[in-house]
């Protein structure tokens, strides 16, 4: 499956599927369906943020309305209204508790105004976020810290598609206030797509060839190194600095991976450009990552003969990446393409991994695995009813050892959770 086809399955997204693992830890685990009321339906749900065990708040759509999904413990079911018919659309959410999340997103309406919304327990508020004098403006990510200090990131633009320019607003609990993203030659080009704050007075954020740093008075880009067609897909924080991971170009037509890492002064390669890379592979994609410090981060993406697919698992040990475990070590007897989309790890010997793989008549079916220490281990994760399975976006609670992994599935009907 070539990277463009695979985008195109994610964007003829039918139905939904919602899994959660309570023993996300070295040993297999069993992922089981939650419960749902059954009148709860949507075509996708695209993030999910779970502050506690008991509550999940996770972000979808229903044809042309946007809609918001609440786990209370015991069972899933549509929360209030959020945002507006053919108007909303929402790209990120982060919660500090079951009375307080901030999602993020854009409304369409001659043209794209950056949106957000507050959710206090039981019903959403449409929040005035911060837009420049622009036609074509959005937030794409967002990070709290607390509940009076939540950073969110995007882009904005006079025309659509292009001409975008960074766009970043600080939300103190009650407003909104526009940041600065400036250069020396005055506002800086590009897209910030994902956000990670260590603190309030410390954020990194990427997108693109793109790269930007908070110091807890303002927004300064930052140089990165010169790749070729480099573009940073994610970013992981810890104390001493930050990594980000994506692709860059092969010149051959293909991609190789690509990570960075910022020291607190600078970005440097982490190693070389395509040292991930898997030998005789066309393309080489790594699509999140997860720091415990500068020596301890760990890698999931994929990789592809031309034709099919295959897992890919790297960590880095401060010097150098390395492969997890052998090529493909992740991959599903009898799968024609195997694919890992999120990734947390609760430390070097305990990792969780959400996505999906194919069949030769092109269903596809859930698939989460852990990560031991020393091998990846396939969980059960059933996938119910017909048509295709996917896993797309991951939470773990903090503290636990409980992670939600959210998506969508093929045929229309009541979205549907797992649990073990």
């Amino acid at each position: 499956m070539s990277p463009l086809r695979r985008l195109g399955l994610i964007a003829a997204v039918i139905g939904t599927v919602v899994l959660m693992s309570l023993t996300a830890n070295a040993a297999t685990a069993t992922w089981t369906v939650m419960p749902d009321d059954q009148s709860a339906t949507a075509d996708g749900l695209s993030a999910v943020s779970c502050p506690s065990v008991s509550f999940c708040l996770a972000l979808g759509s229903n044809g042309p309305e946007p809609e918001s999904f609440q786990w209370n413990g015991s069972s899933w079911a549509l929360s209030a209204r959020i945002g507006q018919e053919d108007e909303s659309n929402l790209n990120g959410i982060s919660c500090m508790s079951a009375t307080y999340c901030l999602a993020v997103g854009w409304n369409f309406y001659h043209g794209s105004t950056a949106a957000a919304w507050l959710w206090n327990g039981s019903s959403w508020s449409n929040l005035t976020a911060y837009n420049p004098a622009t036609k074509w403006n959005s937030l794409n990510a967002v990070k709290c810290v607390s509940a009076s200090y939540c950073e969110a990131v995007g882009s904005y633009s006079k025309y659509e598609g292009f001409g975008q320019h960074a766009l970043a607003e600080v939300w103190n609990g009650s407003t909104w206030t526009g940041q600065p993203v400036n250069g020396a030659k005055g506002p800086v080009p590009g897209v910030l797509d994902a956000v990670a704050c260590a603190s309030a007075s410390r954020c990194e954020a990427v997108g693109g060839g793109l790269a930007a740093g908070w110091n807890g008075t303002k927004w300064s880009p930052q140089g990165l190194p010169t790749v070729n067609g480099g573009q940073l897909h994610g970013v992981s924080c810890y104390r001493t600095g930050c990594t980000s991971v994506g692709t860059s170009s092969s010149g051959t037509g293909g991609t190789k991976t690509l990570a960075e890492t910022w020291n607190g002064a600078r970005w440097a390669l982490q190693s070389p450009v395509g040292s991930g890379n898997v030998t005789g592979a066309v393309n080489t994609i790594w699509s999140a990552v997860h720091c415990g410090s500068a020596s301890n981060c760990t890698v999931v993406g994929e990789w592809d003969n031309a034709s099919n697919n295959y897992t890919l698992a790297e960590t880095w040990n401060g010097a150098r990446w390395a492969l997890q475990s052998p090529v493909g070590s992740g991959n599903v007897t009898g799968a024609v393409n195997t694919i890992w989309n999120a990734v947390h790890c609760g430390s070097a010997s305990n990792c969780t991994v959400v996505g999906e793989w194919d069949s030769a008549s092109t269903n596809n079916y859930t698939l989460a695995e852990a990560w031991n220490g020393s091998k990846w281990v396939e969980d059960t994760t059933p996938s119910p009813g017909s048509g295709g399975h996917h896993l797309t976006a991951l939470s773990c609670t903090p503290g636990t050892q409980v992670c939600t992994a959210v998506g969508w599935m093929g045929g229309t009907g009541p979205i549907f959770a797992e649990r073990n």
